[in-house]
């Protein structure tokens, strides 16, 4: 006795003899799947080409910065401008005394500066990627002459400590309405700064 296996393979057989449309369609799809894999293949190597040039071409580039002495120079100026601007940002023993503390230079910024002022605080929030250093924002607005405004400006990028005038609005010369969004940078103990958040 056969086992069945073998006869199925014996029919099919007979059928691919007796068949020769079967025999062409079997070949149509043996051509396509051969044709749809150099294609494949052909895409595979040309992205292995490319990304052979590509690092070939960062190579060349890496090769040709290494005897350059100008990035040693650049990087100790780079860390020297780093120290400079860590020596302006003042410590504060917590996140409501340094609020505090922006908040009373501001208003007294404003009030000699004249005009209708009101000054705001906005939530203080740390410094992506530095535990300690926090930016403590205070919005400044009201109706004040440009030139005034401009003076004020002048002021707080004079002030010792790492403070920048993060936004300045001036609407029109008609009404004389202004906003300055000012940053000021802290440098506040991590104990402190846990507390608030």
């Amino acid at each position: 006795m056969k086992p069945q296996w073998r006869g199925w393979l014996d029919q099919a057989r007979q059928e691919w003899a007796r068949n020769p449309r079967l025999q062409l369609g079997v070949w149509v799809i043996a051509a396509t799947l051969g044709l749809y894999l150099l294609l494949v293949l052909h895409d595979w190597r040309q992205t292995l080409q490319q990304q052979h040039v590509e690092r070939s071409e960062y190579l060349q580039k890496m090769r040709s910065l290494v005897g350059q002495d100008e990035w040693v120079e650049r990087a100790a100026q780079a860390a020297q401008i780093r120290r400079s601007l860590e020596a302006e940002v003042p410590g504060a023993d917590s996140l409501g005394l340094a609020q505090a503390g922006v908040q009373t230079w501001v208003r007294d910024m404003a009030t000699a500066a004249g005009g209708t002022i009101q000054v705001q605080t906005q939530q203080p929030r740390p410094v992506p990627g530095r535990n300690t250093l926090w930016r403590v924002p205070v919005v400044i607005s009201g109706a004040m002459d440009a030139r005034s405004v401009v003076q004020m400006i002048s002021q707080i990028e004079k002030r010792g400590s790492l403070t920048v005038v993060e936004q300045a609005l001036i609407l029109n010369r008609e009404n004389r309405t202004f906003s300055l969004t000012v940053v000021a940078y802290f440098d506040i103990e991590q104990e402190q700064a846990d507390a608030v958040r």
